[in-house]
C-alpha cells in the first residue's frame, strides 16, 4: 500500500529550514514504524511524502502531518491517469452524483481542466453517473505531480503542527493532568518535552511514556532543566511570570477541540 502525506506549514519555511523540517519528519515517522513494528519505505516526491508499508493509521498521531491518504500511483500522461482513474470509478453507482478534485504541479501538454474533463467524460458514461461539484456522493482526486500522478478517494486527517524537536526544548513541571495535557499541546508545535516531577501528582513518569510513545523526552530535577530549556508551559493559568517564556495553551481550552489530546493522554 502507497500512502500520500501532506504537510502545510513545512512548506512556508525558506528553503533551508524547510529541507531541516522535512528531514525531522522523516525521521520522527521512521521512529512511529519502529514503535509500531511496521516495515517500509519512505520516498519524497516534489514536495509530498509517500510511504510504502502495511498500515497507515499510525500516521494520525505524527505531528506536522495535516493529511495523508492512500494511493494508486501512475505515471503523467493522460492515458495511464484515464485508466487508473477508471478503476475508482467502480465504486460509483448509476445515476449517483461524483465529482474530480484535479490539482497539477510542473509542466505537462495538458491542464487540470484537461484532465477533469476527458476523466470525467469517460466515468460519466461509462458508469451513467452525473456531476456533481457542489455535493457530489463520491469524489475521486487526481493530483499530478511531475511525472508522478495520485490518484486517491479518501483522506484522513493528521494532528498538524510541526514535526518534534523542531522548536527546542520546553520544560513542564507535572503537578497534575493539566501540566500533562498542556504539555500535549506543546508537542504537536514541535518541542521536546523535558518534564520535572512536581508535588501534585504521583508516578507521572507512567504516564509520559504513554503519551509520549516513540518521542525522545526526559525527566530531570528542576535546576537541570531549567538550563536546557527555552520556555516552561504550564497548565495553570495562574501560573506567575519568570526570566524565560511561559506558554499558558489551556488558557483557550473552551476552543480547543476535544479530540485534540485523543492520540496523546489517551483522551484525558
Amino acid at each position: 500500500m502507497h500512502t500520500l502525506v501532506r504537510y502545510s506549514e513545512i512548506a512556508l519555511k525558506s528553503r533551508n529550514v524547510r529541507i531541516r523540517f522535512e528531514k525531522l519528519l522523516v525521521d520522527d515517522i521512521k521512529n512511529a514504524m519502529r514503535y509500531y513494528g511496521i516495515e517500509g519505505r519512505i520516498k519524497k516526491i516534489d514536495g509530498r511524502l509517500v510511504i510504502e508499508s502495511g498500515r497507515n493509521d499510525f500516521l494520525k498521531e505524527v505531528g506536522g502531518i495535516v493529511s495523508f491518504s492512500p494511493v494508486t500511483i501512475c505515471d503523467s500522461d493522460i492515458d495511464s491517469i484515464r485508466n487508473e482513474a477508471m478503476k475508482y470509478a467502480e465504486k460509483i453507482n448509476e445515476n449517483e452524483s461524483f465529482a474530480l478534485r484535479v490539482r497539477r504541479v510542473g509542466t505537462h501538454n495538458f491542464s487540470s481542466m484537461d484532465i477533469a474533463k476527458i476523466v470525467g467524460d469517460d466515468i460519466r458514461m461509462a458508469r451513467n453517473a452525473r456531476v456533481d461539484l457542489n455535493n457530489p456522493s463520491k469524489e475521486i482526486f487526481i493530483e499530478i505531480r511531475q511525472n508522478k500522478t495520485f490518484i486517491f478517494d479518501k483522506i484522513y486527517h493528521g494532528m498538524g503542527g510541526l514535526p518534534y524537536k523542531s522548536q527546542g526544548n520546553v520544560m513542564c513541571i507535572v503537578n497534575g493532568i493539566d501540566d500533562m495535557r498542556a504539555a500535549w499541546l506543546m508537542v504537536r508545535r514541535g518541542c521536546r518535552i523535558i518534564f520535572v516531577k512536581g508535588d501534585g501528582m504521583d508516578e507521572p513518569e507512567e504516564m509520559a511514556k504513554k503519551m509520549m510513545k516513540w518521542r525522545e523526552y526526559e525527566f530531570s530535577e528542576r535546576d537541570e532543566a531549567w538550563k536546557k530549556a527555552s520556555g516552561i508551559v504550564v497548565g495553570n493559568k495562574n501560573f506567575r511570570k519568570m526570566e524565560i517564556p511561559v506558554f499558558y495553551p489551556l488558557i483557550a481550552e473552551k476552543y480547543i477541540p476535544e479530540n485534540i489530546f485523543k492520540y496523546g493522554t489517551n483522551g484525558i
